[in-house]
């Protein structure tokens, strides 16, 4: 069991991490529709501040998927796993559609963060399943 936890917890530092680089990296791209509005005279350079603002709510958003995860007690009940990665399913639609309604001529960075939080949504869907199938398992084992 130890070794789904830190499975569990790599899983989330990875997509916490990836999530982190996808936002900066973005940060360099060129925004296209202030580029178009503002006729090239638009500002110019790094949006520190918006990538920073967005790179700490990414990470906010992967601690909470990790509390509501809570790795170290799948060793109790794979049910309760499977009730938890649920929820942190539910919890990463939820948060993506929040953000999705800002998209419309957002930053690159911005972007970036709503299609990271589709990733989540995706890695949460795929904890679920696993965790669904273990609790499957753990029932049908003759002991």
């Amino acid at each position: 069991m130890k070794n789904q936890n830190r499975i569990v917890l790599l899983l989330i530092s990875v997509l916490a991490l990836a999530g982190i680089a996808y936002i900066v990296a973005a940060g360099f791209d060129q925004d296209q529709y202030l580029e178009v509005v503002e006729g090239g005279r638009g500002p110019k350079g790094y949006p520190l501040q918006g990538v920073a603002t967005f790179a700490a709510i990414a990470t906010a958003e992967s601690l909470i998927f990790l509390v509501i995860l809570r790795p170290n007690s799948y060793r109790k009940s794979w049910r309760r796993a499977k009730r938890r990665a649920l929820l942190a399913l539910t919890a990463s639609v939820a948060l993506s559609l929040f953000w999705e309604m800002g998209v419309i001529h957002a930053q690159p960075f911005y972007i970036a963060h709503v299609f990271w939080l589709f990733l989540s949504a995706a890695t949460m869907l795929l904890l679920f399943v696993v965790s669904a199938i273990a609790a499957w398992r753990n029932a049908h084992v003759k002991h």
